[in-house]
C-alpha cells in the first residue's frame, strides 16, 4: 500500500517556530494561512506587523477587472476579480510585467467581489490601505458610491490615482473633497479646461496628464517636491517665468523635480534665454536622487540666488516632437 501524503500540522508546533515559518511567507501565503482558524488569524496578524512585512504596500484598483494587491520593491501579489469562471482560483503571471503573481477570484458582480476581498484582507491582516486607483470610465454610474465606500474604510491614503479617457471633473473633484491624500496625486483621467483644484496640503508627487486647466500661478502654488505635466496651456513666456521666480527663490524652495512636455520651438528658445551655464556632454546624462531618475539628452545648468543649482534638459517624449523638459535639482 502506497504512503499517502499528510498535511503538516503546523499549528501544533511551538508558537515561536510558527512565527518564524509564517514570517517567511509572502502575502498570499500569510493570508491563506490566516483563514485556517482563529488562532492562525491571530498569528498571521502578528507576523504581518513584524519588520519584514512593514514595507508591503496594500492597494486597491477599481476598474473593469478590479484588484486587491500587495507590493514590495519590484514584487507584486494580486487578487484579480474576474467574471470569467474558467479563471477562478487559477494562478498566473503577467507576461508584460515581471515579478507579478496573480490569483483570479470569480464573481458575477466584480465590485461585490472587490469589496469581499478587501474586507477579507482588512479583517484578517489589519492591513492599511495605502494606494487607491479608480478608472472613472468603467463604472461611471457608481463612481461616487465607490468613493464613499472607500472613505468608510479609510479617509486617508498615501497615493491616489485617477485613470480614464472620458471627462471626469465631477468624480475627481468629489474624491478630492472627500479623501485626504498624503503622498502622491496622479491625475491621469481626462479633465476639462474648466477643472479647478486648490491644493490643501503638500505632496511628494503630483502628476497631471490633461493639465490645460493649470495656470502658471497654480503651478507656482502646488506644494509638491516632484511635478509632472503632460498637456498644458503654458506660453513660452509663462514657462520661462516659472523658472525665473524659482531662480529668485520666491517659490518652490523644496522642488526637486519638474517635467513638462514642450509644445513648440518657441518654448525651447524661451528656456534657452534664461541665464545659464552650458553643459558639454557627448553622452546622455543620468541623474538620480530619491525623487527622480532621468536620462537627459543634453541640457543647461541654472542657478538660484542662494547658490542652489539645477539642470534643465530634454528627454524624448511620445507626446511631442520637441521632447520632455526636465528640471532636476542637483544641489541646494
Amino acid at each position: 500500500m502506497e504512503n499517502q501524503a499528510k498535511a503538516f500540522p503546523i499549528l501544533r508546533l511551538p508558537i515561536i517556530v510558527i512565527q518564524e515559518v509564517v514570517s517567511m511567507m509572502n502575502p498570499f501565503e500569510i493570508l491563506h494561512f490566516s483563514l485556517m482558524s482563529r488562532i492562525a488569524k491571530l498569528i498571521g496578524q502578528m507576523c504581518w506587523r513584524n519588520s519584514r512585512h512593514i514595507d508591503y504596500r496594500f492597494d486597491v484598483q477599481i476598474r473593469k477587472e478590479p484588484l486587491v494587491a500587495f507590493t514590495t520593491g519590484k514584487r507584486r501579489w494580486v487578487y484579480m476579480i474576474t467574471t470569467d469562471s474558467d479563471k477562478s482560483d487559477k494562478n498566473g503571471n503577467r507576461e508584460d510585467l515581471e515579478n507579478i503573481e496573480l490569483l483570479h477570484k470569480y464573481y458575477k458582480n466584480p465590485i461585490e467581489g472587490l469589496k469581499t476581498w478587501f474586507q477579507i484582507v482588512q479583517n484578517t491582516l489589519n492591513a492599511t490601505l495605502q494606494c487607491f486607483t479608480i478608472n472613472t470610465d468603467d463604472y461611471p454610474a457608481q463612481n461616487k458610491l465607490l468613493i464613499d465606500w472607500i472613505k468608510t474604510q479609510t479617509s486617508t491614503v498615501e497615493q491616489c490615482v485617477f485613470d480614464g479617457s472620458n471627462l471626469a471633473d465631477d468624480d475627481v473633484m468629489y474624491c478630492l473633497a472627500t479623501m485626504t491624500i498624503k503622498w502622491g496625486l496622479y491625475l491621469h483621467a481626462k479633465l476639462s479646461d474648466q477643472f479647478t483644484y486648490n491644493f490643501p496640503c503638500e505632496f511628494a508627487y503630483f502628476t497631471v496628464q490633461f493639465g490645460e486647466w493649470i495656470t502658471v500661478e497654480q503651478v507656482i502654488s502646488i506644494p509638491a517636491i516632484s511635478i509632472s505635466i503632460v498637456y498644458s496651456s503654458f506660453t513660452p513666456l509663462e514657462l520661462k517665468g516659472f523658472f525665473q521666480v524659482w531662480r529668485a527663490k520666491l517659490v518652490h524652495q523644496t522642488l526637486q523635480y519638474f517635467e513638462i512636455v514642450i509644445k513648440s520651438r518657441h518654448h525651447l528658445e524661451a528656456i534657452e534665454s534664461l541665464p545659464h551655464s552650458e553643459i558639454h556632454n557627448e553622452e546622455p546624462m543620468h541623474l538620480e536622487n530619491a525623487f527622480y531618475k532621468a536620462t537627459l539628452l543634453g541640457g543647461i545648468e541654472i542657478r538660484r540666488c542662494d547658490g542652489a543649482t539645477a539642470v534643465l534638459g530634454l528627454c524624448e517624449s511620445r507626446h511631442s516632437e520637441f521632447g520632455l523638459l526636465c528640471f532636476c535639482l542637483c544641489s541646494d
